[in-house]
């Protein structure tokens, strides 16, 4: 096992990563595998993988590094089981002490509900690349991850966010959305 001079540093280092990453590593596989138990292997391997780097080989870059051994593991996965498909080609803010409105509370869950389901109907090259920028990853960590240019990776995610934009549905709402502003606007006379 590799170490930075201390073994329990290293431990304390691994084991701050792995409370850190854990959740949202496992969330982004299982969107790539559609399996829970498979995405919790994969990011066990990448964990494991972990405990023999050290801090200074990673040189600042371990959530990058995380993703691409989890990637990984998640595309050996889907050869091994002849799933491939080529991948090459919200939160709600609330006021502190406030209840939430049930009704407004129930809007978001739907809308969130359904624009979840939109990401996943997305091509897996193109979902796989808005995944990794919804969860917060820069164009340049998003490359490295997919091993694609950043400029690649840019392309991508407007590809991405012009589908879920053009879906009948988000017109649909958005048509709606103007029309509730039009109408909401004082007139002039």
């Amino acid at each position: 096992m590799a170490n930075d001079g201390n073994g329990c540093d290293h431990r304390e280092w691994v084991l701050s990563a792995l409370d850190e990453y854990e959740g949202r590593l496992t969330r982004y596989v299982r969107r790539i595998l559609g399996d829970e138990e498979a995405a919790r292997d994969a990011v066990q391997h990448a964990f494991l993988r972990l405990c023999d780097q050290s801090q200074t080989e990673l040189n600042g870059r371990l959530a990058p590094w995380l993703y691409t051994v989890c990637r990984n593991k998640a595309l050996d996965s889907l050869r091994l089981n002849g799933r491939h498909e080529s991948l090459d080609g919200s939160q709600t803010h609330e006021i502190a002490g406030r209840e939430p409105d049930p009704a407004l509370a129930a809007e978001r869950e739907d809308l969130g509900s359904w624009l979840r389901e939109l990401v996943e109907a997305l091509p897996t090259k193109l979902r796989e690349v808005i995944d990794l920028w919804l969860d917060g990853f820069s164009y340049t960590e998003g490359a490295e991850i997919t091993n694609r240019t950043p400029s690649h990776v840019r392309v991508v995610v407007h590809r991405a966010m012009t589908k879920l934009r053009e879906h009948p549905r988000t017109r649909e709402l958005l048509r709606d959305e103007s029309s509730t502003e039009q109408c909401s606007q004082p007139s002039t006379m």
